[in-house]
């Protein structure tokens, strides 16, 4: 879910109007904000490509990665790791 600082913006949207995530403007620069928000049912290794189109080429293309799962069971996960030996 994308949420800029416009109040008007859908809560749950996968596209966003430039001007919901600005927070300054100056006559050198605009400053946009964007918060990410991930909600998912399954655990696991998550990418997703985010594309930032300011109406003109290149295009901003960032990638944001989301692991999800239990931490307490990430780590007796990884003390078993740590304890098992592998012939090779």
């Amino acid at each position: 879910m994308l949420t800029g600082s416009a109040k008007s913006s859908p809560s749950n949207t996968q596209l966003l109007p430039g001007n919901a995530a600005v927070i300054h403007t100056s006559d050198i620069e605009i400053v946009y904000e964007v918060t990410l928000q991930f909600h998912g049912g399954l655990y696991g290794h998550f990418t997703q490509l985010i594309v930032f189109d300011f109406g003109q080429r290149p295009l901003l293309a960032r990638k944001v990665i989301a692991e999800l799962g239990d931490l307490d069971i990430q780590e007796r996960v990884q003390v078993l790791r740590d304890k098992l030996t592998f012939n090779r």
